[in-house]
């Protein structure tokens, strides 16, 4: 029988935020870089994708839908499915 050990990793607040800092900061250089060579790229400003052209216009691509939250009372039984 062949079966896979699959580690499940927990991560402390203090790791979690030094990587969505560092997230952050590799996402800020790309867009740098994109700017400084004249490329375009997309990104979210609330539920609208805008695209960046090289020159520096924004244009309006698509509308996100909006996600719905949900409504989950205490006691309720979640089932996900494994890949």
């Amino acid at each position: 029988m062949n079966t896979q050990n699959r580690k499940v990793v927990f991560r402390s607040d203090k790791e979690t935020s030094s990587l969505v800092a560092a997230g952050k900061k590799a996402a800020q250089k790309a867009i740098r870089e994109n700017r400084i060579l004249g490329l375009s790229f997309s990104f979210t400003k609330g539920n609208k994708v805008l695209k960046e052209q090289g020159n520096g216009e924004v244009v309006f691509v698509k509308l996100i839908p909006e996600r719905k939250s949900l409504n989950i009372k205490k006691g309720t039984i979640l089932y996900a499915k494994s890949k």
